[in-house]
C-alpha cells in the first residue's frame, strides 16, 4: 500500500478560469490598447512606450484569435502572457501615478493586482489540479488556497472508478470527476486506505 495517492481532478473552479482565460486576455489586450490611444492623444513624449504597449497588445490578441489551440495544449504559454499582462498594468499604474492621474492610476493598480492573482492560480492549476489522499488527511485544490481535511472530520470516502466522492463529520459531500478512469487493483488499493485511516483516526 502506497503512503499516499495523487488523484487529477475535474474541479468545477478550475473549469471556469480555464474557460475565461481567453476572455481576460481579450480584456487585457482591450485595456492596454485604450489607453495607449488615450496617451498618444494626451502624451507626444511617451510615444515610444506606447508603441510598445501597442506591440504587446497586439501579440495579445493574436494570442487570444489564433493560439486557442495553444493555450490549451500548452497552458504555461497563457501564464507568460498573463504575467506580461499584469506588468504592463504595473507600468501603467506608475506611470499614470507619477503624472498626478488621480482615478486612472489606482485602477490600473486593481487590475494589475488581479492580473497577478489570476496568473498565479493558473500557475498553481498548471502545477497540480489534483487531490492527495495522505495518512494525515485529505489534501484538496482550492481556488484561492489549498486545504486539508483531517480523517478526524472524514466520515467516508467512497472511489469510485470515475469520481471521489468525500462524505465530512458535518454531512458535507465533495465530489470530483477523474481526469483518469482507476484501475481496480488502483480502486481496491484506495478504498482499503481510506477505510484504515479513518477507522484510526476515530
Amino acid at each position: 500500500m502506497a503512503a499516499k495517492y495523487s488523484l487529477s481532478i475535474v474541479h468545477p473552479s478550475f473549469e471556469s478560469l480555464k474557460n475565461a482565460c481567453r476572455l481576460l486576455h481579450f480584456m487585457a489586450a482591450a485595456f492596454i490598447t485604450l489607453n495607449t490611444f488615450h496617451q498618444l492623444a494626451a502624451h507626444e513624449r511617451n510615444k515610444i512606450i506606447c508603441y510598445t504597449q501597442l506591440v504587446i497588445a497586439a501579440d495579445i490578441f493574436i494570442l487570444v484569435f489564433l493560439g486557442a489551440g495553444l493555450l490549451a495544449t500548452l497552458p504555461k504559454i497563457g501564464i507568460l502572457f498573463r504575467l506580461i499582462e499584469a506588468l504592463t498594468f504595473m507600468g501603467l499604474w506608475l506611470t499614470l501615478s507619477n503624472e498626478s492621474h488621480p482615478y486612472s492610476g489606482p485602477l490600473h493598480a486593481v487590475f494589475s493586482v488581479f492580473y497577478f492573482f489570476i496568473g498565479y492560480r493558473e500557475w498553481r492549476i498548471a502545477a497540480s489540479e489534483a487531490i492527495e489522499i495522505k495518512p494525515t488527511g485529505i489534501t484538496i485544490p482550492n481556488f484561492v488556497t489549498n486545504g486539508e481535511i483531517s480523517w478526524l472530520y472524514i466520515k467516508k470516502v467512497v472511489a469510485n472508478y470515475n469520481s471521489i466522492i468525500i462524505e465530512t463529520v458535518r454531512n458535507k459531500k465533495l465530489q470530483f470527476q477523474l481526469r483518469k478512469n482507476l484501475k481496480i487493483e488502483e480502486l481496491e488499493q484506495i478504498n482499503d486506505f481510506c477505510s484504515l485511516h479513518s477507522q484510526l483516526s476515530s
